[in-house]
Formats: C-alpha cells, sequence, structure tokens
C-alpha cells in the first residue's frame, strides 16, 4: 500500500452529516444517515455532494455530481467509480462515501455552493490535482 497523500484532518460522523443535511435546507432529497462502502449503489439521485472517508473514518474528499442520462446507478455511485478506475491510490485511501442527495431541480450555483461550504468545514482541498501526487 502507498503511503496515504491526503489522510484527512476531520472525522465525518452522524452529526456532522446532519449540519450538512441542514446547510441542504428544502434542497435536501432524502436523509441518509449512514456512509456507504465504495462499492455500494447510493440510490437514484441526480445531484448530490458526497464525502469520501478512508478507513479511520476521516474526511479525504468532497465532491459533487452532476446529471447525467441515462441514470443506471446513483450519481455519486457513478461518479466515485470514475474517480477510482485506473487510480491505484484512491481505491487504497478511500472506504467509505456520504451522500447528500439533492432534488433534481436544486440550482447548479447551490450545488456549487454547498460543495464548497461543506470543503471548508472539512478543511479539505478545494482541487485535489494541487495535492495529490503523480
Amino acid at each position: 500500500m502507498t503511503a496515504p497523500v491526503w489522510s484527512g484532518v476531520v472525522t465525518m460522523t452522524p452529526d456532522r452529516y446532519a449540519a450538512f443535511a441542514r446547510l441542504a435546507g428544502a434542497w435536501l432529497e432524502e436523509f441518509r444517515c449512514c456512509p456507504l462502502g465504495l462499492e455500494e449503489d447510493s440510490g437514484r439521485e441526480e445531484w448530490a455532494v458526497y464525502i469520501v472517508v478512508n478507513a479511520e473514518g476521516m474526511a479525504c474528499y468532497c465532491g459533487r455530481t452532476r446529471p447525467t442520462r441515462p441514470l443506471q446507478r446513483g450519481a455519486a455511485a457513478a461518479r466515485l467509480h470514475r474517480h477510482t478506475t485506473g487510480a491505484r491510490s484512491k481505491r487504497e485511501e478511500w472506504a467509505k462515501y456520504w451522500v447528500l442527495p439533492l432534488r433534481p431541480d436544486t440550482p447548479d450555483e447551490f450545488v456549487d455552493w454547498l460543495e464548497r461550504t461543506v470543503q471548508a468545514r472539512l478543511g479539505l482541498p478545494r482541487q485535489n490535482r494541487c495535492w495529490r501526487r503523480a
């Protein structure tokens, strides 16, 4: 196993998830208080902000989805699959993910704001390519 390149600084907890869900407000489609394994399907959401944690539960990445058609599985699960395909360090580091599924009519600007806010509150870099080794 390679050395982790981002071990996280904040543990993701159900209380922290609840706080992020409150930030999503009326745009939150469904409250999901438990993390999923990387291979687990996230549901049928189109818009979402997702938080990836390592085996210790430390938040190590936060991203967002954009609607894609046709939707075969949850957008968060599909996006994570694209992240980890061919990326050994991510497959080794990332253990689970939390999903904030958002309503289909959520404005793109709000999804961007929520992603940036969650990243800031978790102490995560805005763009991983700035800190991830080649």
